[in-house]
């Protein structure tokens, strides 16, 4: 067959652009972008609107819930209602009436005359700790049992309906046992309080 030696046209190759050209492409576009929010942020009059609303709206909230506090406050007031509001903590409603808070100065009077004759019916009590999580008075409950120091967790409930664990050693007998005691709980960083329990 013969071959034609007519000039055919060739495809043309474009030229591509080189890599650098669309990275600055790329940069400008950015540049123009983060002009454009520098521009719409840096509007003082925009932002202090801004901001004086949400404040202006926060003290709203405020001023009405403070409104609506006094009114019902005042309505119960007008009910005619004269019982007084008992405070919410108390001495006696941490302490059952058997116990009492025996204060210090007692207790060196009484080591001074251990021979002075005490009522048979009268034991005393430490209170090592007290606390709202029974997982924390079990841990100081071990804790003394590593020190030989028997004691006992006692669970109770306030008046607010509040449940307390009370960490506690004795009952104790005579005066002289129960400053040994609380001279070993001293020894290891641990405070306690002491009760005279009545039976």
């Amino acid at each position: 067959m013969p071959r034609d030696y007519a000039k055919t046209p060739r495809p043309k190759h474009k030229a591509s652009l080189p890599g650098w050209a669309w990275m600055l492409g790329g940069l400008f576009i950015g540049l123009f972008v983060a002009f454009l929010v520098y521009l719409d942020s840096s509007n003082p009059s925009r932002q202090k609107a801004d901001i004086r609303g949400a404040v202006s709206k926060f003290f709203e909230q405020k001023s009405e819930s403070v409104r609506q506090a006094v009114k019902e406050r005042s309505a119960g007031e007008n009910d005619g209602s004269t019982e007084t509001e008992r405070p919410r903590f108390d001495f006696y409603t941490i302490l059952p009436e058997l116990e009492i808070a025996i204060p210090e100065e007692e207790l060196v009077q009484a080591s001074r005359n251990p021979d002075k004759p005490t009522a048979g019916n009268i034991n005393y009590v430490l209170q090592a700790g007290s606390f709202r999580n029974p997982k924390q008075a079990d841990q100081l409950k071990a804790k003394l049992a590593l020190q030989g120091i028997e004691a006992s967790i006692q669970t109770v409930r306030i008046k607010g309906g509040e449940t307390w664990h009370r960490v506690r050693v004795g009952p104790i007998h005579d005066i002289a046992t129960l400053n040994r005691t609380r001279k070993r709980l001293r020894d290891i960083d641990v405070p306690s309080i002491v009760l005279k329990e009545k039976s």
